[in-house]
């Protein structure tokens, strides 16, 4: 775990210094994770055919799910250019969705509401910007986000180390007193004999 804390923080670090790489290795990493999805997909159809006669839309989802996997690991640079607009979109869409929140907790007489409110307009404006405003901003945008989740997610590694280390250290304690309490007992046992 902690090799794989190190090598997730230099792949965040690599993924923040390189934006570009890392969108693309996004796009790819989605068109493989299509063509894996769609294998599974037809795996299940194959094991569905014979229960179920109508399980050509099942079929369909797993064809297009690799056609369109095979794509993207072929040709991942149109979803790269892509991606940053659907990041974008969604940040715009969750901003609309905390506005709508924050009115709704005004009504139920919740006094803070207009935090929630001054944070979605935030929200709604970087994803008004990442939309329309500079899309190279906005893929490294992305790909910092990326890096950093990387990163984050190795440190989490290493603090599971420390603490996997901490627990080994306490159950050692618990079973070496079990073991005393154990050859006490042996010796008082033996003493009354």
């Amino acid at each position: 775990m902690c090799l794989a804390g190190v090598a997730l923080v230099v792949l965040g670090v690599l993924c923040i210094m390189y934006p570009g790489d890392t969108i693309l290795t996004l796009a790819w990493a989605l068109g493989l994770m299509l063509i894996i999805s769609g294998c599974s997909t037809f795996g299940a159809w194959a094991t569905l055919r014979a229960i179920n006669p109508y399980s050509g839309l099942t079929f369909l989802t797993a064809l297009l799910q690799v056609i369109l996997g095979i794509v993207l690991v072929i040709n991942p640079a149109p979803l790269a250019i892509a991606l940053p607009f659907i990041f974008a979109f969604w940040v715009l869409y969750e901003g609309i969705g905390l506005l709508v929140d924050s009115f709704n907790y005004k009504r139920l007489g919740w006094s803070k509401w207009w935090v929630l409110c001054l944070i979605s307009v935030l929200v709604i404006c970087a994803g008004c910007y990442g939309l329309f405003g500079d899309p190279i901003a906005s893929a490294k945008t992305l790909a910092w986000l990326v890096g950093i989740g990387i990163i984050l997610d190795g440190v989490g590694n290493w603090i599971e180390v420390a603490a996997v280390n901490r627990v080994e250290k306490r159950l050692h304690k618990i079973a070496d007193n079990i073991k005393k309490a154990i050859e006490i007992e042996d010796v008082e046992a033996e003493e009354v004999k």
